[in-house]
């Protein structure tokens, strides 16, 4: 194997590393801060969701899109930074990273998050109030790191000048030939 695909593949390995590392963070981030809505026991042991309540079903996805929408365009800097000089497999990388990014914070949010709602609301008094389990509704959230990890791929490709386009400067300006 040539020593720049190789030296090329062992960066791409700590790239997607460190997108694995960031989302693993980051889902703990979304399970400790996502407000999530919570029934009430009544007296007679009925659980009801306040009306507040239906409107907080989509906190932890509006949280989520958040999150994932700045770690996709880190991925996206990131990749471009490291990977501009492979042409299109900028973009690969870029939505490689930035996907499994959202995979892993949704798969540890979901395993840091309480689970067994069933279980506390059966074991709930009248007054508690027991909050739902953490759970990503929308699976098109999903989508969204890689599309936020493409876009400065995008923007960047169409405006960083490229070494070739760069001005020529004094001290790289051919001479003026002067004119007969």
């Amino acid at each position: 194997m040539p020593r720049q695909r190789y030296a090329t593949l062992v960066t791409l390995a700590w790239y997607l590393l460190g997108c694995l590392s960031a989302g693993a963070v980051f889902g703990g981030v979304w399970a400790g801060t996502a407000e999530r809505p919570r029934y009430v026991v009544a007296d007679d042991l009925s659980a009801q969701l306040p009306e507040r309540a239906l409107a907080q079903v989509i906190a932890p996805d509006a949280l989520f899109v958040v999150l994932t929408a700045g770690l996709g365009l880190a991925a996206g800097i990131a990749a471009w930074t490291l990977f501009k000089d492979l042409g299109w497999w900028v973009v690969a990388a870029a939505t490689l990273g930035a996907g499994a990014t959202a995979i892993v914070v949704w798969q540890v949010g979901g395993l840091v998050g309480q689970d067994g709602f069933a279980e506390r609301l059966a074991n709930a008094s009248p007054g508690d109030a027991v909050p739902v389990d953490l759970q990503l509704r929308s699976m098109a959230a999903l989508l969204v790191a890689p599309f936020f990890a493409v876009t400065p791929v995008m923007l960047l490709a169409a405006f960083w000048p490229e070494d070739g386009d760069r001005p020529p400067t004094a001290a790289t300006a051919p001479e003026a030939v002067p004119a007969d």
